[in-house]
């Protein structure tokens, strides 16, 4: 987690003028890493490790003035893995669509809130011999803040986006004892989208010009 806040604030402190203004519409691919854990309850004790997965998809962003609406498509691997009472690794597999608004309160550098409904792709899995297992529950909902910062001139086709997801939704059926368990998501994401529609921006400022 130190690590994540050096990024944050060695990304915060670049200089972000002269950037070419956004698009009213922009999409593009997007990929990045989560580092996932699981929240459980406190009726049972569980010593728990954190988990790095990863996600992948496309996202389009519709921009107005200093707001922004950003749907995306993404798969991602969450979960997290326990040492006691029992050692189990929990991989959660997913199709997710969050919806993320925006508003810059500095160029270049957007505020973001959104809610991210999932769909899991692994339900009830568990691999035979090992102790992992898939969701319980086909669902899941979560609550989403971040940031994202779009690069330089030189880098404007990439913008870099920090976020914070937040579980609402109990993906587990099982019992410890007599204890029903509720197993909740929690991620830090760090990814990078490029913008395709950016492209021809960039190409008309910085392209080769021809000679006389």
């Amino acid at each position: 987690m130190h690590s994540i806040r050096i990024i944050i604030l060695s990304f915060l402190c670049l200089p972000v003028l002269g950037q070419i203004k956004p698009r009213l519409f922009e999409f593009g691919p997007k990929a990045g890493v989560l580092v996932n854990g699981i929240a459980t309850l406190d009726t049972v004790t569980f010593k728990k490790k954190i988990s790095v997965g990863y996600q992948g998809g496309i996202f389009t962003r519709f921009n107005f003035g200093p707001l922004s609406l950003q749907p995306e498509l993404v798969y991602q691997l969450k979960g997290a893995s326990t040492t006691s009472p029992a050692q189990a690794k929990y991989s959660y597999k997913y199709i997710s669509t969050p919806i993320i608004v925006g508003i810059t309160p500095i160029k270049g550098i957007y505020l973001e809130a959104g809610y991210e409904p999932s769909w899991a792709l692994n339900k009830g899995y568990k691999k035979d011999g090992l102790t992992i297992y898939g969701p319980d529950v086909a669902t899941d909902k979560s609550l989403i803040v971040g940031t994202r910062i779009n690069m330089l001139d030189m880098f404007s086709l990439f913008s870099l986006n920090i976020r914070y997801t937040h579980g609402l939704q109990n993906v587990s059926t099982s019992k410890q004892g007599f204890t029903p368990l509720d197993f909740r998501n929690r991620s830090v994401q760090v990814s990078a989208t490029y913008t395709f529609s950016e492209y021809y921006l960039w190409k008309r400022k910085y392209g080769v010009k021809k000679k006389n």
